[in-house]
């Protein structure tokens, strides 16, 4: 029964990262990895087809055949993107929850129900994310 749990959630995360292929902005390989992990626990035919498709079987294979290490050049795009993406979310979240109608300039007139706790909750988790990618995630040597 688990089996066949993990293959069903493995072919939804596969059709998500098909439709990334056509869909700029989708994120591919994002739904490849969990849809491998899936396939490895219960698939070994599914499994092998994730790391030998021809649209993200590359990356997938390079990602495994080097014990789950990534480039030094994908860490630091990873850090960069969870801080850009990080610092727009909590901004507005800041926006719509503290600020409220006040001045920017001047938080005595911020009139917003949160004191500050979701903007600096996405900071904190952000920057757990980029701490744990810089330094749990092991990088692979140079080639």
């Amino acid at each position: 029964m688990k089996s066949r749990v993990y293959v069903g959630f493995g072919c939804l995360f596969t059709v998500f990262s098909l439709i990334g292929i056509i869909i700029p902005g989708w994120p591919t390989v994002s739904w490849a990895v969990p849809a491998a992990f899936l396939f490895s626990l219960s698939s070994e035919r599914l499994f092998r087809w994730t790391l030998t498709n021809r649209f993200f079987g590359s990356a997938m294979y390079d990602y495994y055949a080097t014990g789950k290490t990534l480039p030094k050049h994908v860490k630091r795009f990873t850090m960069l993107m969870i801080a850009m993406m990080v610092s727009i979310s909590s901004y507005f979240v800041w926006e719509v929850s503290v600020r409220g109608e006040g001045v920017l300039t001047d938080p005595s007139t911020w009139n917003g129900a949160d004191p500050g706790f979701g903007p600096a909750t996405i900071l904190l988790v952000g920057l757990i994310g980029i701490w744990y990618v810089g330094t749990k995630v092991p990088t692979r040597g140079s080639q």
